[in-house]
């Protein structure tokens, strides 16, 4: 095996579990503006034309106008519809956000939701961060 079959094998084996994190929970950059934690440090952000940056201003991906997400290398990783449901890389449901910013996973159980100013709430209230 040479090298570059070597890193890209293991790029894969990082970005899978990567991937499926992402999906079993409602992602932290929803809309343009800066993301912060519970705690109100600095996470990322997420620039107008979807672009996604971390708190050190590495790009970590981006979000097209018809919802597909694509990570920093450029791999498809899911999507979301207009009605809020969201798919993974393979097509699969994977939960929905209502129009009042409720999150829900694939079994439609309540995960958190996020209020108008970007407040984020976990399934039992708790506060999680804000976009702005």
């Amino acid at each position: 095996m040479d090298r570059r079959t070597l890193l890209g094998a293991l790029g894969l084996a990082l970005a899978a579990p990567l991937g499926s994190a992402l999906a079993a929970e409602p992602p932290k950059y929803t809309r343009p503006g800066r993301v912060y934690n519970q705690n109100g440090a600095y996470e990322g952000r997420m620039d107008s034309s979807g672009r996604m940056y971390d708190q050190s201003g590495r790009y970590v991906g981006r979000e097209d106008s018809s919802g597909r997400r694509y990570d920093a290398s450029g791999r498809y990783q899911g999507r979301t519809d207009a009605d809020g449901r969201r798919y993974d890389s393979s097509g699969r449901y994977q939960g929905h956000q209502d129009s009042s910013g409720r999150w829900y996973d694939q079994s439609g159980r309540y995960q958190g939701r996020e209020s108008r100013d970007g407040s984020r709430y976990d399934s039992s209230g708790r506060y999680q961060g804000r976009t702005r």
